[in-house]
């Protein structure tokens, strides 16, 4: 005879449960999740430490990048090499924070879509919810996101920039951004279990979406770059709403944000339900 303490940690598989639609469906989803957030814990610690424990310069490895593309663009501006117009803010403060952002959005998406084919040992061993080692991966590039915030802000006290008070708010404008990512990782994490030149090509495309994204140039204003670069890449929605909390406090194309929004949420949750189906079989994948 089970306890009521072994019984809470019995569940119960119906034939073809994952087939099944609605909204319970969505909540046995979110509640396993709920109930392995520990092994993401573990998995997000170890993989962070494996990272940086032999590495000479170990963590600053995650400042590099942003910051040899501030030093490029900006003695490429200074000497007259790019048009470059003026930005909402000083320009070494524009393209730190720009490549931040896409920093958070590409390498999110280059982990995740790695994640499952890193872990192919893990996964013919232990039954667990793969979308685990999706947010795990994620929670690396969040890290190194937020431990460049400490420099962003030396180089407003160098710049003399001061931002507004909504700056506060870019947590939240951000959250979505985690979504679209996470999306797209789900989609892009089975198509390379498959095929493994997906993640070669996926490089490719975003080293194109950065330069169509205003990470190192302001947003365009004459047609048709303002509409092809403004409204339809989400990335853009996200990136020009947050340099607007930070410099004015308001948004100047909020159509473009809750534009990426909705889109974001639209690749997540079909992303996650398609990832969802198919997870019996990664597994046989790997």
């Amino acid at each position: 005879m089970l306890s009521s303490k072994q019984n809470d940690h019995i569940r119960v598989y119906e034939p073809n449960h994952i087939m099944k639609s609605g909204l319970h469906v969505w909540i046995a989803m979110f509640e396993e999740l709920v109930e392995y957030r520990g092994l993401i814990w573990r998995l997000l610690v170890r993989d962070i430490s494996a990272r940086y424990r032999q590495s000479v310069l170990g963590i600053l490895w995650a400042f590099f990048t942003p910051l040899v593309a501030v030093i490029v663009f900006v003695w490429a501006k200074n000497n007259n090499m790019l048009p470059i117009g003026i930005t909402a803010m000083p320009y070494p403060a524009y393209v730190f924070l720009g490549q931040m952002i896409w920093l958070l959005f590409s390498q999110g998406i280059t982990s995740t879509a790695n994640s499952l084919v890193g872990s192919s040992a893990l996964l013919t061993k232990i039954n667990f919810p793969k979308e685990v080692l999706l947010l795990a991966a994620l929670g690396q590039t969040i890290f190194d996101f937020l431990i460049r915030i400490p420099l962003l802000i030396l180089i407003f006290v160098w710049t003399g920039f001061l931002p507004h008070l909504n700056i506060l708010m870019v947590p939240f404008a951000l959250v979505p951004l985690l979504f679209l990512t996470l999306g797209i990782g789900f989609f892009a994490s089975l198509f390379n279990a498959i095929l493994r030149d997906i993640s070669n090509g996926l490089s490719l495309l975003l080293i194109v979406g950065m330069l169509v994204t205003p990470v190192v140039y302001p947003p365009p204003t004459t047609w048709p770059l303002s509409f092809w670069i403004n409204q339809i890449n989400p990335v853009s929605g996200y990136l020009i709403a947050i340099q607007d909390l930070i410099s004015t406090g308001t948004l100047s194309n909020p159509s473009a944000y809750i534009s990426a929004v909705l889109l974001s949420m639209i690749i997540f949750f079909t992303g996650w339900r398609l990832f969802h189906l198919v997870e019996p079989k990664i597994a046989e994948r790997i």
